[in-house]
């Protein structure tokens, strides 16, 4: 019966099935919290405008960055093509099909407003981000720095540009900044 481990790969860790099971439930609890809850099996539209979801702009489809869709049409509708990750949005209504899409149609849900109105979008589904307007990962950066996206404007942010040393351990990835939120520096 001893003998029965000795097929096993020299140099590799072995793990118990706890450790095991709850690596995959922090795994899961990242997705989720990466996309909102969404498993992508769906496109989002009907939903309205969801409290809060992943969104994908799709470059190949809408260079302008003028456009979001939701992780079922980026998987469905948009593979293989250019597509930036946005992390989560609030109050935003997936795009994909509409108008802005000029003759494609959504291959999950082809009844679609012309246009979802209430959609917010800034510089991020361009693919650049904070003040100095780069992208990220940045490919002149010989090291990537963290990024912080702030609360109010979702946008994000390098710390440098935001007033953070990387030695801050008090903000671990969203921010309420300044400049978005009305309130005075004191």
């Amino acid at each position: 019966m001893a003998d029965a481990f000795e097929d096993e790969v020299e140099g590799e860790p072995t793990i118990s099935i706890k450790d095991y099971l709850e690596a995959v439930e922090e795994e899961e609890l990242e997705a989720d919290l990466v996309l909102g809850g969404d498993e992508g099996k769906e496109c989002t539209y009907g939903k309205g405008y969801m409290k809060r979801q992943a969104i994908f702009s799709c470059l190949t489809c809408t260079p302008d960055g003028n456009a979001g869709v939701c992780t079922a049409c980026c998987l469905s509708c948009h593979d293989g093509h250019e597509i930036v990750e946005l992390w989560t949005k609030r109050n935003f209504r997936c795009d994909c099909g509409n108008s802005k899409f000029g003759g494609s149609f959504c291959k999950l849900l082809a009844s679609k407003d012309v246009e979802n109105a209430n959609n917010v979008y800034n510089h991020n589904f361009k693919g650049t981000y904070c003040t100095c307007d780069l992208p990220y990962p940045d490919p002149n950066a010989e090291e990537q720095v963290e990024m912080i996206q702030c609360c109010i404007c979702e946008d994000w942010f390098h710390e440098e540009h935001i007033g953070l040393q990387s030695t801050d351990k008090n903000i671990v990835g969203y921010a309420i900044l300044y400049r978005t939120s009305g309130l005075k520096n004191s």
